[in-house]
């Protein structure tokens, strides 16, 4: 075998294990790719339990929370202007974790799943009288257009999977 068919066959040797190497990469990169995504996901998981949860706290742990949360979904009319003033920041801390959840669900990394208790929460929320009035006072002028859109699409539909005052109120029937 001459000189130059060596250096030939070297050439092409070279070139088929460069070619391995760059798809070796690329496996590599698609791997590490998927595991950021995942990851990102479960991010933004654990952002919507802490962000529910310092917001249910919040209102769970105090009796007088409590009653303004459940008497002003009834009807802000009932409270006085410190506890509307109360509701309204409540309704508000919500509603800007919901916008922040339909962003991320848009984004492809909030699960179905936890996009349904979302959904649920607004429309059980802004379905309730207080919550319809938070919306119509200023609420939706707060948001952006696409949230907007998606919240008045579910509230046009009338559903309200959950009435948490309505539950609050209810006597347990196996006493």
């Amino acid at each position: 075998m001459a000189m130059t068919d060596m250096i030939g066959v070297l050439g092409d040797l070279g070139e088929f294990l460069g070619s391995i190497a760059v798809l070796a990469t690329l496996v590599y990169l698609a791997v590490q790719t998927r595991n950021i995504n995942r990851q990102s996901q479960a991010e933004a998981r654990y952002a919507f339990v802490d962000a529910m949860a310092d917001i249910n706290i919040a209102i769970g742990q105090s009796k007088e929370a409590a009653s303004v949360w459940r008497r002003g979904l009834q009807s802000v009319d009932s409270l006085d202007e410190d506890e509307r003033m109360q509701f309204i920041m409540f309704v508000g801390q919500y509603a800007n974790t919901w916008a922040v959840m339909h962003q991320l669900h848009e984004d492809g990394l909030l699960p179905e799943a936890q996009w349904q208790v979302v959904r649920n929460d607004i429309a059980s929320i802004l379905a309730s009288p207080g919550g319809r009035q938070f919306w119509r006072v200023g609420g939706e002028a707060a948001f952006g257009e696409r949230f907007v859109a998606f919240v008045n699409r579910e509230l046009a539909t009338g559903a309200q999977p959950y009435d948490m005052a309505r539950m609050a109120m209810a006597q347990d029937s196996a006493r």
